[in-house]
C-alpha cells in the first residue's frame, strides 16, 4: 500500500513526502530518487532487487562480525552460520526485501551492527585513549546518526555484538563492555534526537508526525512489550495467527525454560550470576525495541522487530549450544532447524506475501483495463475487509504485512486507481482528474445512497478479485 502511495505521489503530487515528518530524512532522499526513476507498478521490482542485492553484499559483514565475537569458543563454530540463516529467513527480512518502502534496511541495520562491533573491538584492543575513543564513540556516531535517519529501529542492531560479547562464557571485562556499549547506544540516540528536533527548523510547513511523539509511560509500554513484540519474537520464522493462543502458551513456556536453564548453567553457588544474566539479556531485549517504546504509537509490525528477533534468537541458540555437547545431536538439530527455517520462509514469502499481492494487483489492473473509458470521472471504491485475503488464501494475517490486501488501507485506493489509469491511458493529467470516493464495506456503500451512471466506475475489490484473480 505504501508503494502505490509513493509511486503516484512522488511523480504526480506537488510537495509530496512520506518520511521527513517521521525523522527519516535520508530515507526520504533515497526513496524519492529511486521512485522518480521508475514509472510503472511492474518497475517497483527493480527497487526490491536493490534491497535483495544490498543484503547479499551485507551478509558477509554480518557473518564476520558475529564470527569475531564467538571465535574463541570452539563449540560455537556454527553460531554465525545459523544466526545469518535465521536473519534471511525471518519475517522482518522478507518484508525488507519484498517491500520497496523498506529497502533501506540493509544499509541502516548493517551500519548499526558495524558500530556495535567497533565498540567491542575498542574494548578488546588495548589501544591508546585517543584511538580507543575514536573507535568507541566517533565512528559509532558517524555510522549511527545516518542509520537513525534511515530507520530508527535499525540502530538497535548495534546491541548484537554487545549481547554476543556478554553471553560468551570465554570473555572477560564483560561489565566494562556492557556499560560502554550502553553508554554509546544512548549517546547516539540522544544526539540523533537533538538533530531530529533541530532539522524541522529547515523544513517549511512540515511538523513531526504525532504518532512518533515522545510518550513516556513505562508501565503501559512494558505491558505492551511483553504481550506483543517479545511474544512475536519467540515465534521465530513461523507465521501464525495474529492472536494465536498456542503461541502465547509456547512463549510463556520458553521464558520459563530459559530462566531455569540460566540457574542450572551457573549452579547453586552462582545464583546471583544467573540473576544478573537474566536481567542483562532482558534489558538488552527491551533496549533492542527501545525506539518503538518511546513513542506514542504501539504497533508491533514485523519490520520493527529485526533487532529484537535477532537478540532473542542469539540468546536461545547460545543456550542450546552451551548445553548440548553431543556433536551428532547438534548436527541433527541443526539440519532440522535449517529445513524448518527454509520451509517457513518459502511459505511466508510465496504464499502469504507474494501470491495475494500479485493476484490483487493483476485483478484490479485487468478490471480497470476492461471497464475504464474516457467518460469516467469518478471511481467508487469499496475496500476489502481486513480478513478477506487471509480467508480467501487460507493464510495467517500478521499486522499490515502478511495476509492483508494492500487496498484495505484507506490511503491506497486513490493513488492505486490513478496509477492504474495512468498506465492504461499514458496520461497523468487524465488520471489526476479522477475523483476517488471510498468505503470500507459494501454495507457502508449501500447506506451512502450513491448512484451509478456512465461517468462513475464502481470498483468492489472483493468482487473484482473473486472474478479476476487466478
Amino acid at each position: 500500500m505504501d508503494e502505490a502511495f509513493q509511486l503516484w505521489g512522488y511523480r504526480a503530487v506537488p510537495g509530496f513526502y512520506m518520511f521527513i515528518d517521521e525523522g527519516r530524512y535520508l530515507t526520504e532522499v533515497l526513496q524519492r530518487w529511486l521512485f522518480n526513476m521508475i514509472d510503472t507498478i511492474h518497475e517497483v521490482i527493480y527497487m526490491r532487487l536493490i534491497s535483495l542485492f544490498g543484503w547479499l553484499l551485507c551478509l558477509p559483514i554480518w557473518y564476520v562480525v558475529i564470527k569475531r565475537e564467538v571465535a574463541n569458543v570452539a563449540r560455537y563454530e556454527y553460531l554465525p552460520f545459523f544466526t545469518c540463516l535465521y536473519l534471511i529467513t525471518s519475517l522482518p527480512f522478507i518484508v525488507a526485501v519484498q517491500w520497496a518502502t523498506c529497502l533501506q534496511f540493509f544499509i541502516s541495520a548493517t551500519a548499526s551492527l558495524l558500530a556495535g562491533s567497533l565498540v567491542m573491538q575498542s574494548i578488546r584492543s588495548g589501544d591508546g585513549k585517543l584511538r580507543m575513543a575514536f573507535r568507541a564513540v566517533f565512528l559509532p556516531l558517524l555510522l549511527g546518526i545516518p542509520a537513525l535517519f534511515l530507520y530508527q529501529g535499525s540502530w538497535a542492531c548495534f546491541l548484537l555484538p554487545v549481547l554476543l560479547h556478554f553471553i560468551n562464557p570465554m570473555n572477560h571485562r564483560k561489565d566494562r563492555a556492557l556499560m560502554t556499549g550502553m553508554l554509546v547506544y544512548f549517546l547516539v540516540n540522544a544526539v540523533y534526537f537533538i538533530v531530529y528536533k533541530l532539522s524541522f527548523h529547515f523544513f517549511e510547513n512540515i511538523v513531526p508526525d504525532p504518532r512518533n511523539s515522545l510518550y513516556i509511560h513505562p508501565i503501559e509500554k512494558m505491558s505492551f512489550f511483553l504481550a506483543r513484540p517479545l511474544e512475536r519474537s519467540f515465534r521465530f520464522t513461523l507465521l501464525t495467527h495474529e492472536d494465536s493462543s498456542v503461541s502465547k502458551v509456547y512463549y510463556a513456556l520458553m521464558l520459563v525454560i530459559l530462566a531455569v536453564l540460566a540457574f542450572v548453567r551457573f549452579g547453586r553457588d552462582k545464583r546471583l550470576q544467573a540473576v544478573k544474566y537474566l536481567v542483562v539479556i532482558g534489558g538488552v531485549w527491551v533496549l533492542s525495541y527501545l525506539p518503538a517504546l518511546l513513542i506514542k504509537e504501539s504497533f508491533a509490525s514485523n519490520r520493527t522487530l529485526m533487532a529484537l528477533n535477532m537478540c532473542v534468537f542469539i540468546v536461545c541458540l547460545e543456550m542450546v549450544l552451551y548445553f548440548i555437547k553431543n556433536k551428532r545431536l547438534l548436527q541433527a538439530i541443526g539440519v532440522a532447524a535449517l529445513l524448518f527455517f527454509i520451509f517457513c520462509a518459502r511459505y511466508n514469502f510465496s504464499e502469504a506475501f507474494v501470491r495475494p499481492q500479485v493476484d490483487e494487483t493483476a485483478a484490479l489492473k485487468k478490471y480497470i483495463r476492461q471497464h475504464y473509458h474516457k467518460d469516467i470521472q469518478t471511481i467508487h471504491f469499496i475496500r476489502p475487509s481486513e480478513t478477506y485475503i487471509a480467508d480467501k488464501y487460507r493464510v495467517y494475517r500478521s499486522m499490515d504485512e502478511f495476509g492483508v490486501a494492500s487496498s484495505h488501507f484507506d490511503w491506497t485506493p486513490e493513488p492505486l486507481v490513478k496509477q492504474l489509469v495512468y498506465e492504461q491511458t499514458g496520461s497523468r493529467q487524465q488520471a489526476a482528474r479522477l475523483v476517488v470516493k471510498q468505503w470500507g464495506s459494501k454495507e457502508a456503500y449501500t447506506r451512502s445512497g450513491e448512484k451509478l451512471d456512465k461517468t462513475i466506475l464502481l470498483v468492489d475489490v472483493e468482487d473484482v478479485m473473486n472474478t479476476f484473480a487466478q
